[in-house]
């Protein structure tokens, strides 16, 4: 008797705030949140490699992506793979005013 594997995905909307650090023709670019060099890394993958051309960035811009996370996950609840998929510009985070 065969056991089959079962998956579970777990999908939320984040935003990923960084750094270029790497990008592929493919519509892979790496986003590194921080300066450290243990900061962490997301690989975000553009369904449609022409609308990263079109965003024209570069190495060491700083961007503020909308993703999708989605991670699936076997049936005792181990993480089997991540990906981060992008969905759209996220409005930066701006200071609030200091009163007068």
């Amino acid at each position: 008797m065969r056991r089959l594997r079962e998956t579970k995905d777990r999908d939320q909307e984040i935003i990923i705030s960084g750094r270029i650090t790497e990008l592929r023709e493919s519509g892979l670019v790496k986003v590194k949140t921080g300066t450290a060099k243990n900061a962490p890394a997301y690989d975000v993958r553009f369904e449609e490699p022409e609308e990263l051309l079109r965003m024209r960035p570069g190495l060491g811009d700083n961007v503020h992506f909308r993703v999708r996370f989605r991670q699936q996950l076997d049936s005792l609840g181990i993480a089997r793979s991540t990906e981060y998929t992008y969905l759209g510009p996220a409005a930066e985070q701006t200071s609030l005013p200091l009163g007068p």
